[in-house]
């Protein structure tokens, strides 16, 4: 005797995982479960749940020829409902009507023998089914209180073994059209379902038909016996004399053939059908048999089929999203397409091709991935010889004369191979086309088609934001070029060695707000770093504004203090936007003493001020913060007179560089003068570099702002 116990809680989901440990168990024994025991575990697990609410236990117990079963519970007090006469009325009235259990009319009508068992803390319901010689399966069921015990069709009793161990779909189908081709003794079987839109059909599996048959997606009036399958068995006596959409089973062969639909719930869900060499093979009773086998595996497939659908999509849904998320990580347009590439070859296809329409409206091929990289070069040199085609169905899109003088086995892929190629379209406008090839072996299912296109419109809208990002970028960096001097003209100033740095914040495709300018003015030399509140266009324009008037100004001999007056007015009466400019201005000139240095005469228009290095390594800011410009209307500015001293230097910047941020903590004036302090005996340009250096490794990669630095080295 072999025994096995499983406690459960009284939850609605217990009652299936009864039914699973005790098919488990059965499996393990090496005792095929049969729909009795399985059923009646069901139903008294039902009613313990229901009825008892408390924990139960399921003992299973094999003798020789029998299986027993007991579901104890902890409601002793619940006395268990008598054996009601089990009706197949499921009327209301007869529900009201019906006093007995439905668990213990189905025991009693179904099991060898059963009984209740009450006891102080707990009671049990148990039913024993004796086994049935094989040899008797065959025969009528026996007849157990006036009720006839419900049987399928001798004729499906493997493919019924076969539903009740839990096959995936793939091999059910399988199973199937191996089972009725057998059945009805015909020489080729298929079995179609819908796909996962329902408005087509595909055969999903198939035995003594052609290769081309797997994997086919028609719609059904197109190569099923009849535009909507009635419901019930069709017969064609002869497909030579047939309709011509079905001449693929004529030219396969086939003579006759017998359908019958796959129906739920009232509704065609998919096609069983059985073809034979001969004509007129199959009459009336094949084709009951055939429903009958189509009847028994209609749900089972169904459900099979939209778990399949749903995880399909779910799939299909991860995959978009992750090719979304990596598409729009890059703005680049070449990149964009090999990324494309890639992701279509490991998800969709053996081999990918990228065609891009450049500026002049040409195609051309860009990118070119084959699942073996050894065939990437052949593939792209074939390719590239041969024209690009629009073709949403999946087949070869060349034949052999093409490929003539091509590797064996490429060329066998590409002549017989499907593949699709779908236009890349952003916008209404063409950017190229998308081509994607499978092996010969393989087929694109409809879900993979449709993945494809949707993938294609997520590719061209990258690739067009690329295309569009490149296009600004090269905006941007012109515009910013003009805003600052060119390295070239910079002027030579007799005892000043100088430098300067510029470095936009991350956002390539944005103009920045900070500038700087070194220019001889009627024998002086005349230098101005500034930042503009803000960036992109409007920022620009108040730059473009302040450098001009600042050269124009300058050169008309006007102090510092004047200059910066005038610029004032002109941003007040230009910008409307409200972008505030703040500006460091000076000039230079040989001082009147005999110390040899250089007098500055400056303004600091609301900007760090300047910091001052001597030859002892020590650092200070000098002069003054005056108001910012373009704020105020009634502001005055004061000219500044400071002397240089041979071997000193100066530094000036913008925001940018005090501000660098590492996590919470902000360089600083503090941190900038302490790194300044270390520059002593330096070129300017060398101390541009070490300043640099040290704020990177102070806060790697953290120049979110416009940064600009210039440095005066007075010899």
């Amino acid at each position: 005797m072999k025994v096995a116990r499983h406690e459960f809680p009284p939850a609605p989901e217990t009652a299936a995982a009864a039914r699973e440990f005790v098919h488990d168990t059965l499996l393990a024994w090496g005792v095929e479960p049969t729909d009795d025991v399985i059923l009646l575990v069901s139903e008294l697990v039902t009613n313990a749940v229901i009825h008892a609410k408390s924990t139960l236990e399921v003992t299973v117990r094999r003798g020789e020829g029998s299986t027993e079963v007991m579901v104890t519970d902890a409601a002793p007090e619940r006395a268990v409902p008598q054996a009601g006469p089990l009706s197949v009325d499921t009327s209301a009235s007869a529900e009201d009507a019906r006093t007995g259990g439905l668990g213990l009319a189905l025991a009693s009508a179904i099991a060898s023998s059963w009984g209740v068992s009450y006891g102080r803390a707990d009671k049990a319901v148990w039913f024993r089914v004796d086994d049935v010689p094989e040899r008797a399966s065959l025969e009528s069921p026996p007849v157990r209180g006036g009720v006839r015990r419900p049987s399928r069709p001798t004729t499906w009793t493997a493919l019924d073994a076969a539903l009740r161990a839990r096959l995936s779909l793939p091999q059910l189908l399988e199973r199937t059209v191996e089972h009725a081709a057998t059945a009805l003794g015909g020489d080729a079987a298929y079995i179609a379902l819908a796909t996962s839109d329902e408005t087509m059909w595909e055969v999903r599996s198939a035995v003594g038909l052609n290769d081309p048959w797997r994997a086919l997606r028609v719609r059904t009036e197109e190569v099923f016996p009849s535009a909507a399958p009635e419901p019930g068995a069709v017969i064609n006596d002869d497909l030579m004399i047939a309709r011509a959409n079905r001449g693929r089973l004529a030219r396969g062969g086939m003579r006759s053939l017998v359908t019958a639909p796959l129906i739920v719930d009232g509704r065609v869900t998919g096609l069983l059908g059985v073809a034979s060499g001969r004509p007129r093979h199959f009459g009336p009773t094949a084709a009951k048999r055939l429903q009958e086998g189509a009847d028994l595996i209609a749900l089972p497939v169904e459900r099979a089929r939209l778990a399949e659908v749903e995880l399909n999509r779910r799939a299909s849904l991860s995959f978009l999203a992750e090719a979304s998320d990596l598409l729009a990580g890059t703005l680049d347009e070449r990149m964009t397409g090999a990324l494309a590439a890639q992701l279509i070859t490991s998800r969709l296809g053996h081999w990918c091709a990228i065609h891009t329409i450049n500026e002049l409206g040409t195609s051309e091929l860009t990118h070119v991935v084959h699942g073996d990289e050894n065939y990437n070069d052949v593939l792209r040199d074939v390719l590239t010889n041969l024209p690009p085609r629009e073709e949403r169905d999946p087949q070869p899109l060349w034949s052999p004369t093409d490929l003539a003088e091509v590797d064996e086995h490429l060329a066998r892929e590409l002549t017989r191979g499907p593949a699709i190629s779908i236009p890349l379209v952003a916008h209404g406008r063409p950017l190229g086309r998308m081509t994607v090839g499978k092996s010969e072996t393989d087929d694109f299912t409809r879900d993979e088609v449709d993945v494809a296109d949707d993938l294609s419109r997520r590719v061209a809208s990258a690739m067009e934001n690329a295309r569009l990002h490149e296009k600004q970028s090269a905006m941007s960096e012109a515009l910013q070029r003009s805003l600052l001097p060119a390295r070239e003209k910079e002027p030579t100033i007799p005892g000043v060695d100088h430098a300067v740095f510029y470095r936009p914040a991350d956002e390539k495709n944005v103009v920045g707000g900070d500038f700087y300018d070194v220019f001889a003015a009627n024998g002086r030399w005349c230098f101005a770093i500034g930042d503009v509140c803000g960036t992109g266009p409007e920022a620009a324009a108040v730059t473009g504004l302040a450098r001009h008037t600042l050269r124009a100004l300058a050169k008309e001999g006007f102090a510092p203090s004047h200059i910066m007056h005038r610029l004032n007015m002109a941003i007040l009466d230009e910008n409307t936007s409200t972008r505030f400019l703040t500006m460091l201005y000076g000039e230079m000139a040989p001082a009147t003493d005999e110390s040899g240095g250089m007098r500055l005469r400056m303004v600091s228009a609301g900007h760090p001020l300047p910091l001052r290095l001597n030859q002892k390594g020590e650092v200070e800011a000098f002069g003054s913060s005056q108001p910012l410009l373009g704020a105020f209307e009634d502001v005055g500015f004061t000219t500044e007179n400071v002397d240089i001293r041979p071997g000193e230097v100066v530094l000036a910047v913008t925001d940018g560089v005090t501000e660098r941020r590492s996590n919470a903590d902000m360089l600083g004036d503090e941190g900038l003068m302490e790194i300044f302090s270390g520059c002593a005996g330096l070129t300017a340009q060398a101390v541009i570099s070490r300043i640099d250096r040290e704020l990177e490794e102070y806060a790697p990669g953290g120049h979110t702002d416009d940064t600009a630095m210039m440095v005066l080295r007075f010899l």
